[in-house]
Parts: C-alpha cells; structure tokens; sequence
C-alpha cells in the first residue's frame, strides 16, 4: 500500500504551515488530496514529494505560481539545474565578498563592510551565508589580527557587523514539540558569536531556544536550567586569556551538577576529549568540534 500523510505531517516535514499547504491547494491547486469521511485531507507519498521540492525551489527564488502546476519530474529536473547554477555562481559570489569585506576592513570602510554583507546575505541562503561567508572572514579577521595585521578595533568592528547581520536572518517558526534549549558559555569565557550563530541554526533547524549569553557563573547557570526546565544546554567553551578550557571546564560542570536538579545533556562547543569525571545530573556530554558539526546533529534530532 502506498504511504498517506495528514497535513500536520506534511508541514512538519516541508517546514512550512499547514495554512500555507491549504493555500498552495487552494489557490494554485499544487495538491489534489482525498478526504476521509471525516473531511480529513490525506496526502499521498508524491505529494510529500512535490511538497519539499517546491519549499527548496521556493528558497532558490521561484514563485509558487509557477511551481505549483509543474510534474513531480519536472520539478526533481528544475531542482538539479538550480544547484549546479547556485553552487557555480554562490562559490564565486562568496569567494570574491570576502576578498571586498577583507579590503574594506583594511581602509576601515565601515558602510561599504555593511552594504556588501547584505549584499551577501541576500543573494544565497542562510546556512550558506554562516558556512560560507561569517565564519570564514572569522577565522580570518583573527588570523590577521595575531599576524599583527588588523588591530583588536578592526576586530570588533568586523564582529559589531557581523552580530547585526546574524540579526537580520529571517528565521522559521521553531517545532513547539521539542524541547528548548539553553545557549551560553561559562563565566570568564567571553567568545560570543560562537554561540550566536549556534542559536541561529538552532532555530533554522527548528529548535527553540533561551538564548543566555556569554559569561554566566556555574552556580547562576545552574538556576537558569532548573528554572526553565530545559534539558539540554549548548556551552561555547572556546579557550582565551581568560579561560582556558584543560583548567577551567570540570571544576565549572562539577559546580553546576551539584545544583542542578534534573537530568541534563551537554553540547560543548569548541569541547575537545576530556577525562570527565561521573556526574549525578549531568547525564551525556557531546563534544562539538566546528558549528558545521553541530549543524549536522541539528538536522537530525526530530
């Protein structure tokens, strides 16, 4: 027998509303679904399909008018033209903005930092603009500041830009079935875009989240967790003059197991493998060794 899916099914798995499928049936009669006696509408595996091709052809910039009478086939064919263009054009694009972002940082070129961020942020997609542009002129901006290159001024001008664009990603409405969870990073450590953009593929992926910020005591960290009931806390554990990670990161887990009161899992980003001791709350540890890593659990927690 053939697969059939409700609509909730089908918004979930197209991330996109229930609302926005009846309308793409409605009005531009994407879906044709039988009903059962109750009224219910039950899509097909072809639909689902249809559904999540649509939404990545949607991303690319088409119009759902123009998609919406399209075959499954036309559709799968339509998508694979997209991504060998996007990715020849985008890898140009972005190889060259960085090359702009990096010249204009050197003359201190403030407006025109700005105006060819947007520029990037426009032109592709959210994830590619964090892995591709944000992350990159990161790593180096720092290179060029150890190098003695920029001064630690250009640095926070880049990170200002950078927090402002973060900012202006248009996000999705995160899944209300899975839990929350906390972003932060322990007292002394205060690398915060990290754990930004952490947040924002959280919520890309859907996952809701209580966004804390850098530089939180163990004891007052703990009292955020048992207060908001989260059971998973993301921690950017990035080694600085100010905290360092070999030294600092059991006596800080071991102070906040001892005033938690429920059962926690911890992402460790920037974490690296440790001799952790045994806890009483904190029940799994994951190291995260880049945010593309994270990405990658993202995507699969359902």
């Amino acid at each position: 027998m053939n697969n059939t899916y409700s609509i909730s099914f089908i918004s979930n798995a197209c991330g996109v509303r229930p609302h926005t499928i009846r309308t793409w049936e409605k009005r531009y009669q994407a879906f044709s679904p039988e009903r059962t006696d109750g009224g219910q509408r039950i899509y097909s595996e072809n639909d689902l399909n249809k559904g999540r091709l649509i939404v990545s052809l949607l991303e690319q910039g088409h119009s759902i008018s123009r998609l919406a009478s399209k075959s499954l086939e036309d559709l799968r064919t339509l998508v694979i033209d997209e991504k060998i263009e996007s990715l020849q054009s985008n890898q140009m694009l972005t190889s060259i903005g960085i090359k702009k972002l990096l010249a204009h940082l050197s003359n201190f070129d403030l407006g025109l930092i700005s105006s060819e961020m947007l520029r990037l942020r426009l032109s592709i997609g959210a994830k590619e603009f964090i892995f591709k542009v944000l992350i990159p002129i990161i790593h180096a901006v720092d290179k060029m500041y150890l190098d003695g290159k920029y001064s630690v001024t250009q640095e926070h001008i880049i990170s200002t830009i950078i927090r402002y664009q973060l900012s202006q990603i248009n996000l999705p409405d995160s899944d209300n079935s899975t839990e929350s969870f906390i972003i932060a990073t322990p007292e002394g450590n205060l690398h915060e875009l990290p754990i930004l953009i952490a947040d924002i593929l959280c919520q890309l992926n859907r996952i809701s989240t209580f966004y804390l910020g850098a530089g939180h005591p163990a004891v007052c960290l703990s009292e955020a967790v048992n207060k908001l009931k989260s059971k998973t806390i993301v921690l950017g554990v990035v080694s600085s003059d100010k905290w360092v990670y070999e030294k600092n990161i059991i006596p800080f887990m071991k102070l906040m197991d001892k005033n938690l009161k429920h059962k926690l899992k911890i992402f460790l980003g920037g974490g690296r493998i440790f001799n952790f001791p045994k806890f009483k709350h904190i029940e799994e540890i994951i190291l995260v060794k880049s945010l593309q890593d994270f990405d990658s659990i993202l995507t699969k927690i359902k």
